[in-house]
């Protein structure tokens, strides 16, 4: 337990292809969000190689100081998948047969239609001095391991599968066990998005205002991305109960800058915006190549308002799909506001919308000139209300350019939304020093 009283907990991700950069570590980025919701600290997350020494050593450092070590990776059926072996010789242990998991396994492979191998019943062999967690999405169980001090639990590598072992089998586990121990934590968070402005403006502008919220237990942190930061106010045990005023004071003082009072992305709030009041929304997209279009629809719903977008990469596109004159594109060049602007509407009309947004840009490292620089690029709005655009120069870096080209598309969006219905927002403005 850490000096506050927390659960420690340590993450351990094996396999090479993390070492190499074959694969993005994004299970311990999962885990980490929602350990942190739980109230628990991630002291450390230590990526290992598929090597049994190297695996016992960072096994047996992670146990000597964390509540709860979770292993991810090496459960698959291949001779490289070494873990549960190496639990077994850290536990002192051996492997034995467990039939329910076996039955479970040959399910699966019959279900699929699929020819089930040796190796794949293999799977069925688990730790005898674990206690089994349940995975109906693949082949390989998660193994709980009391011991001295504290729990380690090794889970597949695959994301979808150890997510669920986490929410069904580790987490509830844990909760029942600090619950009977009184050491259940009282932990709370809120959140709110800013655009507009950089960290350290946000933190120049709340000034005395963090120093009275830490006195009275609540802690802030400052989350930046490309073209936004998120803050997030913390409290735990009594200060929880200030932790509502505490939010209502920070949006009073950043309201300028705020465009999501509970944190959520852009993204998400104009679709909540745009669903909340039966309007619909098309995008057009030239430098973005469709991430607008993708960002709108990674949430379930979408359907309701987003009807769909247009590609149009080159001049011929613009002309041919979205009904850009070319005379327009000859006079403006692509990038411009003229065009941004024709390319809202032309998308706002092909498809019905009540809302048509465009970009188009020089997202790098190539294409720019003195008078447009790589990181010019250009975002409208066509709406009940009429059209709108903006301006901005980012950096070099092209997949930055192109994250903030998104973000403030949709911010510029959310804005005329919000004005139609009489709760303004302000000016655009992704900030560009960030």
């Amino acid at each position: 337990m850490t000096a506050s009283g927390r659960l420690l907990v340590e993450i351990l991700s094996i396999g090479d292809e993390l070492l190499m950069g074959q694969t993005v570590n994004t299970n311990a980025a999962w885990m980490g969000r929602i350990l942190e919701e739980e109230g628990w600290r991630v002291n450390r997350c230590v990526v290992v190689s598929d090597e049994e020494a190297a695996i016992l050593e960072a096994l047996v450092d992670a146990e000597s100081r964390a509540d709860l070590v979770l292993i991810t990776g090496g459960l698959g059926p291949t001779r490289d998948d070494i873990t549960k072996h190496v639990l077994c010789r850290h536990f002192n242990t051996s492997l034995q047969l467990v039939p329910a998991v076996e039955d479970r396994i040959v399910a699966w492979f019959e279900r699929r239609g699929r020819e089930i191998l040796q190796v794949n019943r293999d799977q069925a062999l688990l730790p005898e001095a674990c206690t089994v967690l349940d995975n109906p999405l693949g082949t390989a169980s998660g193994m709980w391991f009391d011991r001295p001090g504290g729990v380690t639990v090794s889970m597949p590598g695959v994301p979808y599968e150890m997510e669920y072992i986490m929410e069904h089998g580790v987490i509830p586990n844990m909760q029942m066990r600090l619950q009977r121990d009184g050491r259940l934590p009282k932990r709370a968070h809120k959140s709110l998005l800013t655009m507009g402005t950089g960290e350290s403006q946000l933190a120049a502008k709340l000034g005395a205002m963090e120093d009275e919220l830490e006195a009275v237990g609540v802690k802030l942190a400052y989350l930046p991305s490309p073209g936004s930061v998120r803050i997030r106010l913390t409290a735990e045990d009594h200060a929880v109960d200030a932790l509502g005023a505490a939010h209502a004071a920070v949006l009073e003082c950043l309201g300028q800058w705020v465009v999501s009072e509970d944190g959520a992305p852009v993204e998400k709030a104009l679709g909540d915006v745009l669903r909340e009041n039966g309007w619909t929304l098309a995008v057009a997209e030239s430098c973005t190549g469709g991430a607008l279009g993708a960002a709108m629809v990674a949430r379930p719903g979408a359907s309701v308002f987003f009807l769909g977008g247009i590609q149009s990469y080159s001049n011929t596109a613009k002309v041919n799909l979205l009904g850009v004159k070319a005379e327009l594109l000859a006079e403006h060049g692509a990038v411009s506001s003229a065009v941004a602007e024709a390319m809202a509407q032309g998308a706002r009309k092909q498809l019905g919308a009540d809302y048509g947004v465009a970009i188009t840009g020089i997202a790098g490292p190539d294409g720019g000139s003195e008078a447009k620089p790589v990181g010019t690029v250009f975002m409208a709005c066509a709406g009940p209300s009429g059209v709108r655009s903006v301006h901005h120069r980012f950096g070099r870096d092209r997949k930055r350019n192109l994250e903030m080209s998104v973000r403030g598309a949709a911010q510029l969006a959310l804005e005329m939304a919000l004005n139609e219905v009489g709760d303004a927002k302000p000016a655009s403005g992704v900030a560009d020093s960030l």
